[in-house]
């Protein structure tokens, strides 16, 4: 982001950001990576006004602002990575600086005031892993140039004379303080890259210490990046660097415990799949994990699972059945995961599922050092006997999970701790046969064929291979593009195959055949029926019948001719951005997601393409939708003849994994 506005913003990225409401107005002030401090004033109407900009010295950056109201004007605070922080008096019409506090000795990471009797208490957080207090308060003494005292200086804020003093040095993080936050009831709150919070209280002699400690003990994130209490100061949530959302609450009972919070990726997220029985939601990202998604009983979507942390930036995965799956990522090789007893039992339990499905063997999954392939954990492993030296009687690559892995009954969504350690899924298989990094796979509804493909330049490495699902053999190759192919889709009766390539062509194949050729070549094929690149394409349910999109902006649907296997163009809509996703409902709804972020739902109305309804900006993504899915009936929906409630997922590259209902659209 460039700021508040493009005519008012920084000219690299923005930093830091706060506001407070003072005279009826918004002061909005910004620190960016091009060395300044920006202060906007926003009206109620919404005019902002450019206030004044701060230059930070030597090229150095405001890792940290504060604002506060003191004597009827603001004052304003910077933390910046010379370790020192700058106050400034904010009026009207400009800002000046009061003066400049030392004693960190690297980065202000975070800062907060607290409003107290004729002054205020300003907290600051360092990368030093010490919290300073500065207390702010009403003196009587004249300002001087320079003050005698050590920590203590006295400046003029509109005519009334204030002195700073230390008034406590804070240590209990074992590493960076990342931010602080005054709480309602006048406690602390800090966070730190130790992975946990600490909630400060003061005694009845004034004497600051630890009431509340809480965070991860293990795990592979890097650390808490910023927490916040509610008002209330009953809850407490912090963020991490990979996007995890934490939060605990208190209650009368237990203290402080962990509460679900809703989960999501940190970097673009590639691909989408649903259960064949639309139990749960699989997403890939180039975040180097797989996730899986499902419902809280009414509560919402949460992550149940993270079946897979990789080496990799992950690319595609597919459902295969609803116990295993098939991924890709920036390497030559396929990944066949097979879901856990333990993952079936807690899905069951947080969405109240009733899957039946013969449970593995295999309680779990660890990633052994300096590997890539998750193992399995058996219940044999778990009770692996101790010899009489006092050590575990078991392989040495099995050693990592004896202390990380636990496996646990849940009844509600996991925490992050328990997602980077006890929700993995085991590898089982490793499909090798691409010439380069694996782009796209897909799954047939049968269950029987995998396909997938890798990126190319030539014809030789543009090749989709099919893969036989149990023995996870190669059985051909269908060779007849000539750069990559970007999408491939099975009918619904599993017979054809369709692929889609940078080329601008598609292919249609018939995989019914049990002697299918290691050289076949397509049924029917079209070079270049779009103008550019085709990004993907669909099934109808009725298996006659598919759609491609494209770069062009146009989407085309093709028809089966009535006396053979050929296919004609049908239909056609031309859209104002290009088409990058698509996904056909089974009852005809087709779903489309657009290089702009955009998402739209159309159907096919007597030969014509008919819009049924745009999702407006503010629910769509701001980049590129990368793939789009209706999730299909559950099984239980279609056995008791309930109504099908109509959800689509669609995911970006703005790192965002979306979920729709659309049951007004179908009835429609």
């Amino acid at each position: 982001s460039s700021g508040i506005n493009a005519e008012y913003g920084h000219g690299e990225s923005v930093i830091y950001l706060t506001a407070i409401l003072h005279n009826d107005l918004i002061y909005c002030v910004s620190s960016g990576a091009d060395s300044t401090v920006k202060l906007h004033c926003i009206t109620h109407d919404g005019v902002v006004t450019e206030h004044s900009t701060l230059t930070i010295p030597r090229t150095g950056f405001a890792h940290s602002l504060a604002l506060t109201e003191l004597n009827k004007s603001l004052m304003l605070a910077t933390g910046t990575d010379d370790s020192t922080i700058s106050l400034y008096h904010v009026t009207e019409t400009e800002t000046t600086l009061l003066t400049v506090l030392t004693g960190h000795e690297d980065w202000v990471r975070g800062m907060d005031f607290r409003s107290i009797d004729q002054g205020c208490i300003l907290a600051s957080g360092s990368q030093d892993h010490y919290i300073r207090l500065w207390r702010i308060q009403k003196s009587e003494e004249e300002p001087k140039s320079q003050g005698f005292k050590l920590k203590e200086t006295v400046f003029q804020i509109s005519g009334e004379n204030y002195r700073l003093t230390v008034e406590s040095v804070l240590l209990g993080h074992e590493n960076s303080v990342t931010s602080v936050r005054w709480m309602s009831n006048g406690n602390l709150l800090s966070s730190s890259m130790d992975k946990t919070l600490i909630v400060w209280e003061q005694d009845s002699e004034g004497m600051w210490a630890e009431s509340v400690h809480v965070g991860e003990v293990g795990g592979n994130n890097l650390g808490l990046y910023g927490a916040f209490p509610t008002a209330d100061c009953a809850l407490i949530v912090s963020h991490g660097f990979q996007g995890a959302l934490q939060s605990w609450r208190h209650t009368a009972e237990e203290g402080w415990v962990g509460v679900p919070m809703p989960g999501g990726h940190f970097a673009p997220v590639k691909d989408l799949s649903w259960s064949p029985a639309g139990h749960y939601l699989l997403s890939a990202s180039n975040d180097q994990s797989v996730r899986v998604h499902g419902t809280w009983q009414g509560c919402g979507w949460y992550e149940v699972a993270r079946s897979q942390v990789h080496g990799h930036d992950l690319s595609c995965a597919a459902f295969i059945s609803e116990s295993f799956y098939v991924s890709g990522s920036e390497e030559k090789v396929l990944r066949v995961f097979q879901a856990t007893s333990t993952f079936f039992s807690n899905v069951n339990a947080i969405t109240g599922s009733s899957l039946r499905v013969k449970a593995p063997e295999i309680i779990g999954a660890h990633i052994p050092a300096l590997g890539l392939s998750n193992k399995a954990i058996t219940p044999e492993d778990m009770n692996s006997k101790v010899d009489h030296q006092g050590t575990a009687n078991v392989k040495d690559y099995d050693i990592p999970y004896q202390v990380a892995f636990a496996p646990a009954t849940l009844t509600q969504p996991p925490l992050e701790e328990v997602l980077l350690q006890n929700t993995l899924w085991p590898e089982v298989h490793k499909l090798y046969g691409h010439g380069y990094e694996v782009y796209q796979c897909a799954a047939s509804l049968d269950a029987h064929l995998i396909a997938s493909s890798c990126r190319a330049s030539q014809p030789q490495f543009a090749a989709v291979i099919l893969w036989e699902v149990g023995t996870w053999n190669k059985l051909a190759e269908l060779r007849h593009h000539s750069l990559t192919v970007t999408r491939m889709k099975f009918s619904r009766d599993s017979r054809y195959i369709l692929t889609v390539s940078r080329d601008r062509g598609w292919a249609v194949w018939d995989v019914s055949n049990p002697s299918l050729s290691a050289t076949a070549s397509p049924i029917c094929a079209s070079s270049k029926p779009h103008g550019r690149i085709i990004w993907d394409c669909a099934w109808f349910s009725d298996s006659s019948s598919f759609i491609t999109v494209s770069r062009d902006k146009k989407i085309k649907i093709w028809d089966r001719a009535p006396e053979g296997a050929t296919w004609h163009e049908g239909s056609s809509r031309t859209f104002l951005s290009a088409v990058t996703a698509v996904d056909v409902s089974t009852c005809g709804l087709i779903l489309l997601g657009f290089e702009s972020g955009g998402l739209s739902v159309v159907r096919r109305k007597q030969g014509e393409v008919e819009m049924l309804f745009e999702l407006v900006k503010e629910q769509c993504a701001t980049l590129t939708i990368n793939t789009v899915q209706w999730r299909p009936s559950k099984s239980e929906e279609m056995e008791e003849g309930g109504t099908e409630e109509k959800i689509f997922a669609a995911c970006s590259e703005d790192n965002s994994l979306m979920i729709f209902s659309a049951n007004s659209v179908c009835e429609s």
